[in-house]
């Protein structure tokens, strides 16, 4: 055999032995439907034989008897199997891989063996075999049978067919000809069961491929999302995210009257770090401080990369005396918390500029942007390292 065969027919296995457990779990649905059609099945035919409905004449009482002891077996065997199947179903219990392929293979086995069964009974009466016919292709049919196990199965039963015909069947001309047809019924048997297992392993891999394209497009479709409203570098909301932020916020406020304060924030020199220590180290300040003001300001609070080095923050429900306690906690806190380097630690600085919009005063966001972008300018003018505070007046677009 050659190599490419030889990994061809290894990665097939692996294929079928990843998909066989979704395969187990249909097959005990199969099963479980299969039962309950046909233990009724089986009592209608035990029925019309006892009443002997079929006219049937004194010397056939035999082949009369045997049809009903082989449906009576079948009906207790298929009810106790369907049971089994129900009660191993994946909606009442977790069964175990192993304990859902015995039933499977059982349930195979009772099917051909019942057309066994029903064909060495007929044969008392007439030599057709079209029963392991019928029982063969339902096999095939009903029951999702790997490749080698069909073929297994499938010997077996054609020998345990031309076993009863030796014992069935008198006539030499008509035993060798059922032989035949037996061999013949269990080739198709073979055929149909490995068409049918194969269409049904590539339409699970084909669901099971286009689930998995289904799942990495919600993931493509939610990472789009994130980033259509965050800052790629930092993770903290990007200005078109923050503009609706502070639009909802201001809308809020408009019905239920309450302090908004907003932060505008520029780290110190960052040009001079950017040109001495490279755009990477740049970078690395950049993620430092969007950490620190991500993680030491309160939660219903919002933080936005505005762009370079220059952040904004949102506090709901903040006055002046409030906001300007944040603001100099994080100052405190970046001044405080230098950046560890290669070859030592990099102090960060950074100005802040805050605009307060009182309880009750109307007020948009471009008037509360441009108070907190001159609180900022004032902050650099008057020497960096420093809170500003701008309060917006009690007419739209002036600022105190």
């Amino acid at each position: 055999m050659s190599r490419t065969l030889q990994q061809r027919l290894h990665h097939a296995i692996a294929i079928n032995d990843t998909l066989a457990q979704p395969i187990a779990r249909e097959n005990l649905r199969r099963l479980t439907f299969s039962a309950a059609l046909a233990v009724p099945f089986d009592l209608i035919h035990i029925v019309v034989f006892w009443l002997n409905l079929q006219g049937s004449s004194p010397e056939h009482d035999g082949w009369r008897m045997d049809i009903i002891r082989v449906h009576a077996t079948m009906a207790l065997l298929f009810s106790l199997l369907g049971i089994l199947a129900w009660l191993a179903s994946p909606s009442r219990r977790d069964a175990p891989l192993w304990y859902m392929q015995l039933l499977t293979v059982l349930g195979a086995s009772l099917v051909l063996g019942f057309g066994v069964a029903i064909t060495g009974a007929d044969q008392q009466v007439t030599s057709s075999i079209t029963p392991f016919l019928m029982a063969s292709v339902a096999t095939a049919l009903i029951i999702l049978l790997r490749p080698r196990l069909a073929v297994i199965l499938y010997i077996l039963a054609l020998a345990a067919f031309e076993l009863v015909m030796t014992f069935t069947q008198a006539n030499p001309q008509l035993r060798l000809s059922n032989q035949m047809g037996g061999l013949t019924i269990c080739g198709i048997g073979v055929i149909l069961s490995l068409i049918l297992w194969h269409g049904h392993v590539r339409n699970l891999r084909q669901r099971k491929f286009l689930r998995q394209q289904r799942l990495e497009l919600e993931e493509k479709n939610r990472q789009l999302e994130y980033l259509a409203g965050h800052d790629p570098l930092t993770g903290l909301f990007n200005r078109r995210q923050f503009d609706q932020l502070v639009d909802m916020e201001l809308s809020r406020a408009a019905r239920q009257p309450a302090p908004i304060s907003l932060l505008m924030v520029d780290l110190d020199h960052f040009k001079f770090i950017n040109d001495r220590y490279g755009h990477p180290l740049g970078d690395e300040v950049i993620r430092h401080t969007a950490s620190l003001l991500r993680n030491h300001t309160r939660n219903g609070d919002s933080v936005a990369r505005l762009g370079g080095e220059e952040f904004l923050l949102l506090l709901p429900d903040t006055s002046q005396p409030q906001a300007r306690l944040i603001a100099e906690k994080v100052r405190r806190l970046l001044e405080e918390t230098p950046l560890p380097m290669k070859d030592g630690l990099l102090y960060l600085t950074a100005s802040f500029g805050i605009a307060c919009l009182d309880s009750g005063v109307p007020g948009t966001y471009a008037c509360l942007y441009a108070a907190a972008d001159k609180a900022l300018y004032r902050a650099k003018a008057s020497g960096r390292n420093r809170v500003e505070v701008i309060e917006v007046g009690t007419e739209m677009g002036t600022f105190d």
